[in-house]
């Protein structure tokens, strides 16, 4: 299964020197076209504040579910967040998918990903379900907010799947816009609805907690068994 995931079957060039240049261009030219976007369109402090939630989204354990949040409490636009975060699982997910025999060749990051690959592999074998469901179990993983759902994990725990490179890349687009337009609207309405009454902001954040916390418990109770 390893092998498969080394061998992605995606040819840019025949020549391997600019086939690999092509495929590490794509995600970090994707990292710097919104970065420069970003540098170019929003006030300096903007940039910085963007620029920082950005490296905490890059850098684990933050996920997107705190990441938006903070970044509409410090006053930048939802949209804005939302597209930075889908944009970076994007590019984690094509550096993953194209890249992955290399970057096990890095030193100390290598042994680190061998290890997420190992964790992923556990993964599947404890949630048979995923397998079954194939692209739209996939793309449940990167929708629901669970810690170590990004670009990167569910890049290998598709390829793990058996879902080709392609395949695997638009479920984390697509899974990604789903989570981070909805988890930015959804923190937009609650602070309005602060805004409004104290009591209704309350009420509706139990609600949503509660609604978390039972999904948690439905998942934990049926999902390993199915």
């Amino acid at each position: 299964m390893t092998g498969m995931l080394l061998t992605n079957g995606v040819s840019f060039h025949p020549n391997l020197v600019v086939d690999r240049a092509v495929k590490l261009a794509l995600p970090f030219g994707l990292v710097a076209a919104l970065l420069i976007s970003l540098y170019l369109t929003t006030p300096h402090e903007n940039y910085l504040t963007l620029a920082g939630l950005l490296a905490a989204y890059i850098v684990p354990p933050a996920g997107k579910e705190s990441v938006i949040p903070v970044g509409i409490g410090l006053g930048e636009p939802w949209w804005l967040l939302a597209m930075i975060i889908v944009v970076i699982d994007l590019s984690t997910s094509l550096f993953v998918a194209l890249n992955l025999d290399l970057t096990l060749k890095i030193p100390y990051v290598g042994p680190w990903i061998g290890r997420v690959m190992e964790g992923c592999q556990s993964y599947i074998e404890s949630h048979p379900w995923l397998g079954r469901l194939s692209t739209v179990g996939l793309t449940i993983f990167v929708i629901v907010p669970f810690q170590g759902s990004g670009g990167m994990n569910a890049t290998i725990l598709g390829r793990l799947m058996g879902l080709t490179p392609a395949v695997v890349v638009g479920c984390v687009l697509t899974g990604s816009i789903i989570s981070s337009f909805g988890i930015a609207l959804g923190t937009t309405a609650l602070l309005s609805l602060f805004r409004e009454s104290v009591f209704l902001g309350c009420g509706a954040l139990l609600a949503v907690v509660a609604m978390i916390g039972g999904l948690v418990l439905l998942w934990k109770r049926y999902a390993p068994a199915v």
